[in-house]
């Protein structure tokens, strides 16, 4: 009987107070399943990337694919620095010599090369890796099934 009363308090309140409506929709809303996909799906939008790595290039002249890759280059460039605020694993700079802790993360650094023994490992950096530091995602349209759509069909309606 009190999960009925709570019921009524909380649909007698949604109706009369709009910023309390506002915290319970997202509630009755379905969380999407699977991966989020939403960077490719912003990357495919600003800067056509899932076009380009799906295209047959062998056809192209390079000068061709490189005015291509401009602006691709410009509009994926665009989506990240908006959407990620991303940052060097290391700050050392490519061929450094670095020194690489006994507690490192894995996760964080991939050893390559001649791996023997136990850390700590000194090595020569080929990549300093990258990191997202803060996320700030747009909520993109939804779909009956969001986990799977990267970017919709585009019909000219003439």
């Amino acid at each position: 009987m009190n999960r009925l009363w709570q019921a009524l308090k909380v649909f007698w309140r949604t109706l009369t107070d709009p910023d309390f409506a506002a915290r319970v929709v997202p509630l009755l809303v379905k969380a999407p399943t699977g991966p989020d996909l939403r960077v490719l799906a912003l990357l495919q939008r600003d800067g056509r990337l899932i076009d380009f790595l799906e295209e047959d290039i062998d056809a192209y002249t390079d000068a061709q694919i490189g005015a291509a890759v401009r602006d691709i280059h410009r509009g994926c460039r665009k989506s990240l620095h908006e959407y990620l605020t991303i940052e060097p694993i290391m700050i050392e700079g490519e061929e450094a010599r670095v020194m690489i802790a006994a507690d490192f993360d894995p996760a964080e650094i991939r050893l390559i090369g001649n791996v023997d023994g136990a850390p700590p490992f000194q090595g020569v950096l080929k990549h300093h890796g990258w990191r997202v530091k803060e996320v700030h995602l747009p909520v993109l349209p939804a779909a009956r099934d969001a986990s799977s759509v990267l970017s919709p069909a585009e019909v000219e309606v003439v």
